[in-house]
């Protein structure tokens, strides 16, 4: 079981991040612009809400939005992905799990950890690893219903 607080940050160490609380989520995003920002099969993200993670360093984040309404930040420094939000979950962050030190477990709850744009995927790429996938965004209840909560949804 993971112990909190846990903490991460980019590989120059200019920001860094510490987890109170497990995240709500995991994804692995599959889509076009995940792929193309990270030169890599997936892009992915934990979800966790804004109270529950501290970023120190954070004016040596550099935003860059993949849509009108989501945005990236990365290092300046090492341009190491770290964060990214959508504008209509104001209570909401994702986080990039890879860069917990250590390696460690985030803590998200067994089941919550999903893939998604499996539409998008490259034609060469094989998801193996049982997790459940879905073709576009993940029907994520939680998420979901956190935004009725706080009158987002």
């Amino acid at each position: 079981m993971t112990k909190f607080p846990l903490s991460g940050g980019c590989h120059c160490g200019a920001v860094r991040f510490e987890l109170l609380a497990p995240p709500i989520s995991v994804q692995h995003c599959h889509c076009e612009n995940c792929r193309k920002i990270g030169g890599e099969f997936t892009s992915t993200g934990a979800i966790i809400r804004r109270g529950d993670i501290l970023i120190s360093g954070a004016n040596n984040l550099k935003g860059y939005r993949t849509s009108p309404s989501f945005e990236r930040q990365f290092c300046q420094t090492c341009s190491c992905y770290l964060f990214a939000y959508e504008d209509s979950e104001k209570e909401l962050l994702y986080f990039a799990p890879a860069t917990i030190d250590g390696g460690i477990h985030p803590g998200h709850p067994m089941g919550s950890e999903s893939h998604i744009y499996v539409r998008s995927k490259a034609e060469w790429e094989v998801i193996a690893d049982g997790l459940p996938q879905f073709e576009a965004a993940s029907p994520d209840e939680i998420v979901t219903g956190i935004q009725r909560e706080s009158g987002q949804g």
